[in-house]
């Protein structure tokens, strides 16, 4: 819902065309939003209650998502500690996608290689998170 109603507001609201694939950029949506909850799943094994696991996938996905993503520098002028954070996290290929969906009329087959490290880090951060899900007593 709040993918459609972003997107929306981008282009009615504040007038940003979307010159390239509808379609792709909801598949990229799709998979990012999958991605990050399953940094939020995996994240939340190391906390021991609900409340922890919010502000602390909140305060540790919010902040690299802004600095190292390429969203205010770009991830290239980046150096050490932050290159490496900006290469494996999804807010960086979902922030491509979107700069290449609505600035640079790309299609689907343009942006694939932006998906397949999120698409890559999907299956690495839900099996993560169930080697350390700590077993339940019966």
């Amino acid at each position: 819902l709040n993918f459609v109603l972003l997107t929306g507001f981008a282009v009615f609201l504040f007038g940003v065309p979307l010159t390239g694939s509808l379609p792709a950029f909801a598949a990229a949506a799709l998979v990012y939003v999958t991605a990050t909850s399953a940094m939020g799943l995996f994240l939340s094994t190391f906390m021991s209650s609900q409340i922890a696991a919010i502000f602390g996938t909140a305060l540790i996905t919010m902040i690299p998502a802004t600095q190292y993503s390429g969203m205010i520098d770009p991830v290239s002028s980046l150096q050490g500690v932050g290159a490496f954070v900006g290469r494996i996290y999804p807010t960086t290929y979902f922030v491509t996608i979107s700069r290449g969906v609505f600035s640079k009329a790309l299609s689907f087959a343009d942006l694939s290689g932006a998906f397949v490290p999120m698409l890559v880090a999907i299956p690495v951060l839900l099996g993560l998170g169930a080697a350390f899900l700590k077993k339940q007593a019966r």
